[in-house]
């Protein structure tokens, strides 16, 4: 019998992210399948919900409205950057998300929205904010999460450990499912 879709299990798909138009967003490359540990915030809240109780072999066509999802627009002004303020080595293009730390000293992600020869405009806003995503999901995989996953709070690859190598993983962004 299959593993069914639950919390502490790691799960492997393939999917297609089109937003409400049909109009192509993101997929997975067929050699490079989306791994998540599901319950651990990895994707979507949107589409895990949807997941849940799945099994291999099923597909699944989830619309996640924008709240469950990247969020709602939320209508933040866009900040400007001098390209300074970047490592000189670094490759800026929209889309791209990056860290930066508050006042406060917390934490939280930025996107770039156009390079203007020595001005980075950014937002705090996720690209995605404000989308109705539909997913085409294929389940291929439904495992125990290792002890070291649980631990981490992400799936690891089937070469151990994936960060960096290959492996969507939270914070990633291409991480319109995954939490890329």
């Amino acid at each position: 019998m299959s593993e069914i879709i639950a919390d502490k299990k790691v799960v492997k798909l393939q999917y297609v992210l089109t937003d409400a138009e049909g109009t192509e967003i993101d997929k997975s490359h067929p050699d490079h399948p989306l791994l998540y540990l599901h319950g651990a915030q990895n994707i979507v809240p949107g589409l895990e919900r949807q997941l849940a109780g799945k099994t291999v072999g099923d597909v699944v066509k989830a619309v996640v409205p924008a709240a469950e999802g990247y969020g709602e627009k939320r209508g933040f002004k866009d900040i400007r950057l001098n390209r300074s303020q970047f490592p000189a080595d670094a490759h800026l293009a929209a889309g791209m998300r990056f860290m930066s730390q508050g006042q406060d000293g917390r934490m939280f992600p930025l996107f770039v929205k156009k390079v203007q020869g020595p001005t980075v405009i950014v937002t705090p806003e996720h690209p995605l904010a404000g989308v109705e995503l539909h997913f085409d999901c294929t389940i291929l995989e439904v495992r125990d999460a290792t002890e070291e996953e649980l631990e981490h709070g992400h799936a690891h690859g089937p070469h151990g450990h994936g960060h960096g190598h290959g492996e969507e993983e939270e914070g990633d962004e291409d991480d319109h499912g995954h939490a890329h």
